[in-house]
């Protein structure tokens, strides 16, 4: 839903070109963009149901074949994307640790 409505507004950004829009054009690009992802969502429903077809025939034929692990294709194989993660959450880490450490109460110092 938010990546719906950020898009809707990126696209009217860019799609008019820095103006602001009227009434009667941001309701004819809401029609529009509606009209875009109707298709899309039908464009995919119509790709589901062949390849979930496919698959079936393919698991009732005379030869099996190796189904690849749903939940393999689920972990990232991609070394540099592995340590941005994993350096992400050491600076997360190191930032709480340094917020939480910098909140600690010093006695006041008395200035001459």
């Amino acid at each position: 839903m938010a990546t719906r409505i950020a898009s809707r507004l990126i696209s009217r950004r860019f799609s008019s070109g820095g103006k602001v829009l009227g009434e009667e054009e941001k309701a004819a690009e809401n029609v529009y963009i509606k009209k875009m992802e109707q298709e899309k969502l039908e464009k995919l429903a119509r790709k589901g149901p062949q390849e979930t077809a496919s698959a079936s025939t393919a698991s009732t034929g005379a030869h099996t074949e190796a189904k690849p692990n749903v939940e393999a294709a689920k972990v990232s194989s991609d070394k540099h994307k592995n340590y941005a993660i994993v350096a992400g959450i050491a600076t997360l880490a190191a930032a709480a640790g340094w917020y939480l450490r910098s909140n600690t109460k010093r006695p006041e110092e008395i200035q001459d």
